[in-house]
Order: structure tokens, then sequence, then C-alpha cells
């Protein structure tokens, strides 16, 4: 899948499955909460960048405002 910046997919990250808005980086990625304040964004090259694979992208998001 190619990663188009500030769009939101589904990744698996070493066994762990999220979403999040990805962002292209020099030899990584660049993984960024829909509450960054709270989760601050993660940036992975190398070695670790390789444990993401991006299992396709989100195009529906639905949020509860309480």
């Amino acid at each position: 899948v190619a990663v188009k910046d500030g769009k939101i997919y589904a990744i698996d990250h070493d066994g762990m499955l999220r979403v999040k808005y990805l962002y292209r980086v020099p030899g990584g990625l660049r993984l960024r909460s829909e509450n960054s304040e709270e989760h601050p964004d993660e940036v992975y090259t190398g070695e670790a960048a390789s444990r993401i694979r991006v299992l396709g992208r989100v195009f529906w998001v639905s949020t509860l405002l309480y």
C-alpha cells in the first residue's frame, strides 16, 4: 500500500493492530494519533520501520460526542 501523507491507515506494528495517521520520513514513517496531545508522534526508521506493515487505508471514521 502506497502511503499518502496525512491519511489514516490500519497497520500491524510488531503484532499490535493500530489505526494512525501516517507520514513518510526519510527511511521510515511517522505515526500520529488523533489525540496527539496525549499520545505524541512516533518516528520509526531503519529496522524499526521494517516491523510496521500497512494493512490498508481507513476511508471512514465515526466519533461519538458526549
